[in-house]
Order: structure tokens, then C-alpha cells, then sequence
């Protein structure tokens, strides 16, 4: 009851600030959204993954913008690995895998450590490596790769619980229903505004924090560029690297993997050695390193409908890429400033 009268508040301080046909919008979107969590909450869990997949498979025929960034990606990256048929039949999966940790973001409200118990095996934490102890602070970061929104509230069923970052989105009145989805298991939600200072505070007394690293940024929020499928330079958060050098944090590659009965395999990798006086650019190309290879073990599970090489180096470097990336001048600069052309 509590929780509908924040949600409440909130909306109606947030309907009070945008022109009036805006907030019409963001209320159908809301109340909408809403009532899709309704509906998907009453679903017995194991009806999401076929629902996925009808999904996601009427969206990739349907999309057809989306479509050909998912597969000039998927070309790019793996060459001639994959048959044209092949392509096709990995991206609709991967639209199908997209589908469904939407779908089961939705069904959150539902989860449980019961729950959870059920659906997903862990790898790595038997014996419990050193990063699990507490006290200890760790950063466990992954891709968006299989269903990367539960893996915090799947990382805080062994390790505890720890802060999520709120997402700012366009939307200011659905920021509460995520938030609620993702701390579904207790999990604390830390507003956007000086979270890098709260994250640091939270690090240094030895708390955890989960973190996404796969995104593309541009030159101008500070990103480091790394290497991606040995050719693509992207740049990407230097966030994990900074904050594991200022605390001492580990840093902890997890994946999220299929498991034939339909759940998941929660896979903890080796925490990455971290020397006080290694360069940020190695520590950003480790992380990715880490995790690269469950892709190409893996292809369907990544997002690659998303843009995530928007920017290519000038000349003859640029070849290769996808056709929606483009040659921009902060990028070069940031090339040249990290000695890569």
C-alpha cells in the first residue's frame, strides 16, 4: 500500500511539470506499462520464453530499420562465419532474447529466492572466491548479453543486497515502475544525481555495485576507447576502471547463459588483477576482453540491434563498419589522444 502511494506522489508531481498534451502521453504510457506488468505477472514464468520468442520474431520481420542494424552488425563482426540464412536466424533470436528480459523484467514482482532458486544455476562461487567475502568491495559487471536486468537482483541473492543506480528516463513517470522491478528483492535505488560520489562512499566500506560496460558513449561524457572483435574502436564508460583503482574494488566478469530446460546459468569468472599502477585504457580492455568470448560462444544473447559502433576512425581504419557509423571530429581527437591512429 505504501509502495502505490509513492508511486502516486510521485506521478502527480511529476504530471504537474510538462504542457498538458505531454502528460496525457505519459500518463497512457504509464498506466499502459502498468498494466502489461499486470498482465504478465499473472503468466506462469516458464510461458514467457515461447511468448519471447513469438515476440521477437514479429518485431524482427516488422522492424525494418532495427533489422538491418542487427544484421550489418552480426556481419561486421564475425565476417563469414555465418551464412546469410544463419544471420537471419540469429538476429530474430536475438530480437526473441531482447523480448524476454523485457517480458520478465515485467513478471519481476514476482521473484523471489525461491523463485530465483529455480530458475538459475550460479558457476564460480563454490568455493566462494575471495571478492564474495564481506566487507570486501567488488564490482561485478556484465553486458547486455541474456537477461541482463536480473543479474543484480541474482548477484544480491549471494552477496546481499546493494544500491541500483534510478535511470533518468523521458518519461519521468516510469522511472518508479522500474525502480520498483528492479529492487523487486529489496534492493536499494540510489537517485542519478551524485551517485558517482555515493558509489564511491559505498565502494570504500566495502560494499558491491553491479555495472553495465557495453555502451556506446560519445567523445564529449569522457568515455576510453577500446578494441571490440579486434577492429572496432568504440568508446566506451571508463566508470569500473576508476572506481576499482580509487577503492580497491575487484572487478568480477558475469554472464548470463542459456540452460536447456529454459533458466539460467549465472557464470562468475575470475576476478581481473588489478595493479595500482595499471593504465585505465587496460583495465576498460580487460573488462571487455573478459567477455568477449561468451559472445562468440553465445552470439544470439547480445543486443545487437543497438548502435554500438556509431563512430569510425578516418582513411582506410574506418573499413569494415557497420553502414550507419560515421567519421565525427571529437572522435578522432579522442583517437589521437589515446595513440590509436
Amino acid at each position: 500500500m505504501r509502495f502505490h502511494q509513492r508511486i502516486l506522489q510521485k506521478t502527480a508531481a511529476a504530471l504537474r511539470s510538462v504542457p498538458f498534451w505531454k502528460r496525457q502521453r505519459y500518463r497512457l504510457e504509464y498506466f499502459g506499462l502498468g498494466a502489461a506488468s499486470a498482465l504478465v505477472c499473472l503468466l506462469p514464468w516458464r510461458w514467457i520464453g515461447p511468448l519471447a520468442s513469438f515476440v521477437g520474431s514479429v518485431f524482427f520481420s516488422f522492424d525494418r530499420h532495427r533489422r538491418k542494424v542487427t544484421l550489418d552488425n552480426l556481419r561486421c563482426a564475425f565476417g563469414d562465419r555465418f551464412s546469410q540464412p544463419e544471420l537471419m536466424a540469429l538476429g530474430r533470436k536475438s530480437y526473441g532474447v531482447f523480448a524476454r528480459t523485457a517480458l520478465e523484467l515485467l513478471w519481476s514482482s514476482n521473484l523471489s529466492r525461491e523463485v530465483l532458486d529455480e530458475i538459475i544455476t550460479t558457476e564460480g562461487l563454490d568455493p566462494m572466491p575471495a571478492h564474495g567475502a564481506g566487507g570486501k568491495p567488488a564490482i561485478y559487471f556484465c553486458l547486455h548479453a541474456g537477461n541482463f536486468e536480473w543479474l543484480s537482483q541474482i548477484t544480491c541473492r549471494h552477496f546481499g543486497t546493494f544500491p541500483v543506480i534510478a535511470q533518468n528516463l523521458k518519461n519521468p513517470l516510469l522511472g518508479p515502475l522500474f525502480d520498483s522491478w528492479r529492487s523487486s528483492l529489496g534492493q536499494q535505488i540510489m537517485p542519478q544525481k551524485g551517485a558517482m560520489l555515493r558509489t564511491l562512499r559505498h565502494l570504500k566500506d566495502g560494499g558491491k555495485m553491479g555495472m553495465l560496460i557495453d555502451l556506446n558513449l560519445k567523445p564529449s561524457d569522457g568515455p576510453v576507447v577500446i578494441r571490440q572483435f579486434g577492429q572496432f574502436l568504440t568508446p566506451v564508460t571508463r566508470l569500473p576502471a576508476e572506481l576499482a583503482l580509487r577503492t580497491g574494488a575487484a572487478l568480477v566478469p558475469v554472464e548470463c547463459l542459456p540452460r536447456p530446460d529454459g533458466g539460467y546459468i549465472v557464470r562468475y569468472l575470475p576476478e581481473l588483477p588489478v595493479a595500482p599502477d595499471t593504465k585505465i585504457e587496460q583495465i576498460v580492455q580487460a573488462c571487455w576482453d573478459a567477455l568477449e568470448p561468451g559472445l562468440h560462444e553465445h552470439p544470439e544473447l547480445w543486443l545487437w540491434s543497438y548502435k554500438h559502433w556509431r563512430y569510425k576512425p578516418e582513411g582506410m581504419a574506418g573499413q569494415g563498419y557497420p553502414f550507419y557509423a560515421s567519421c565525427y571530429g571529437p572522435y578522432q581527437e579522442l583517437l589521437l589522444d589515446q595513440g590509436l591512429v
